[in-house]
């Protein structure tokens, strides 16, 4: 992923700043590089998420059809009146409510604060989308802003007239801002099983068609992710993606699918054999699958959401 601005820290003065992270190589070595959060990236899923629920057929609350990050517990009516009923609806009927009246909070999770506390858990997980140290790099670039209007009084004033500078060098703003470029590693977990259940009662709250449809929406989200992530500065620093490689994992066990990080260069061989390790405990539990570009990924993803089988059951 080239030149991009994903994941901006802050700005002092007219330089703005990326994130950047620490992370340790194989060798033990601490090394600087640039990174863009988790957040950011579970951010840009749901993006793609809910207007594929919605298409989906599946229920979506106001707030949550807005993009709001609090979901169904901005001002969902049903859930309020609900959970200040502490006498007669305990905490496991309020989380029914949030996984069966909004998809999105099912999958994405939110946290209701008011009458009483109950935290629906996101079924995706994303961690820190990290630049491999030695082929990642971060640089300042200067830009000027022109405004023919507004901008002159505030760049500066002439010393012989103390009258607002009105000339057009007068009228630009110039400021820094970065881009970096590199190859990027990325981890993310998907429990796709835990779509439609109640985590406090382990029943599920939504009917196996249901799951089955949001489950399809997140796969084919996270697709959409891959090819487009929408983070910041994508109007004049839409990122160039050159290509995509990796593994996926699958788990139809109790077992968890293995989950390691491309920091390591082995990372794909050392899933493999995790795989293969955890299937001697629990036979034909865990599959992977490599792919070694943006569209074979997108097909191994179109593929696992055409076949979706998701267990009857909780484990």
């Amino acid at each position: 992923m080239n030149l991009h601005n994903l994941n901006s820290e802050g700005t002092e003065g007219n330089q703005q700043q990326t994130r950047m992270v620490h992370v340790v190589n194989a060798g033990g070595n601490r090394q600087s590089v640039n990174a863009v959060s988790g957040d950011m990236f579970k951010r840009i899923l749901v993006d793609h998420l809910i207007p594929l629920l919605a298409e989906a057929g599946q229920p979506l609350s106001p707030a949550a059809q807005q993009h709001s990050p609090d979901r169904i517990v901005a001002g969902y009516e049903p859930l309020q009146k609900l959970a200040a009923d502490k006498k007669n609806n305990p905490d496991s009927a309020v989380m029914a409510m949030m996984v069966r009246d909004c998809a999105a909070t099912d999958i994405a999770g939110a946290l209701l604060t008011d009458n009483r506390a109950v935290g629906r858990k996101s079924v995706v997980e994303f961690g820190w989308v990290v630049g491999l140290p030695e082929f990642t790099r971060t640089e300042q670039y200067l830009h000027v802003k022109y405004a023919p209007e507004g901008r002159g009084s505030s760049t500066g004033r002439d010393d012989a007239t103390q009258e607002a500078i009105t000339s057009v060098a007068g009228r630009q703003a110039l400021f820094h801002r970065p881009a970096s470029s590199g190859i990027y590693a990325l981890v993310c977990n998907l429990d796709l099983y835990r779509i439609g259940l109640n985590d406090i009662t382990r029943e599920y709250a939504v009917g196996a068609e249901a799951r089955q449809a949001r489950a399809r929406a997140l796969l084919q989200a996270l697709a959409a992710t891959l090819v487009k992530p929408a983070g910041a500065q994508r109007n004049t620093q839409n990122p160039h993606i050159v290509g995509c490689e990796g593994i996926v994992a699958v788990s139809r066990s109790s077992l968890p699918a293995p989950m390691l990080s491309p920091l390591d260069d082995a990372y794909q061989a050392e899933v493999e054999g995790c795989a293969r390790a955890l299937n001697k405990i629990q036979a034909d539990g865990i599959w992977t699958q490599r792919f070694a570009s943006t569209s074979e990924a997108l097909d191994l993803l179109a593929s696992l959401s055409a076949e979706l089988d998701l267990p009857a059951a909780a484990r």
